[in-house]
């Protein structure tokens, strides 16, 4: 979705509601500055909780190769461990 900074200032609350509800980020463009992007909370730490997982060279090797087993059928269902 995109809007300009002007429609977006006239309907910000029916913008956030469809960010929130539709899972969809918004594209604010602005004539003079720097466009934003306007996401849900959760979008946001979905991206940070990424970025943070896969800054490591060898975690994200080693998670790109456990996505690689899985989609190959390797993958092994296991219970988890009640305290």
């Amino acid at each position: 979705m995109i809007t300009t900074y002007s429609d977006f200032r006239l309907k910000l609350k029916s913008y956030l509601d469809d960010v929130f509800k539709n899972q969809n980020p918004l594209f604010v463009t602005r004539t003079k500055g720097e466009n934003v992007v306007v996401l849900s909370q959760s979008d946001y730490d979905s991206i940070m909780e990424t970025f943070y997982l896969l800054k490591s060279p060898k975690n994200a090797s080693r998670l790109l190769s456990a996505i690689e087993e899985y989609n190959q059928g390797l993958g092994k269902e296991q219970k988890m461990l009640e305290k």
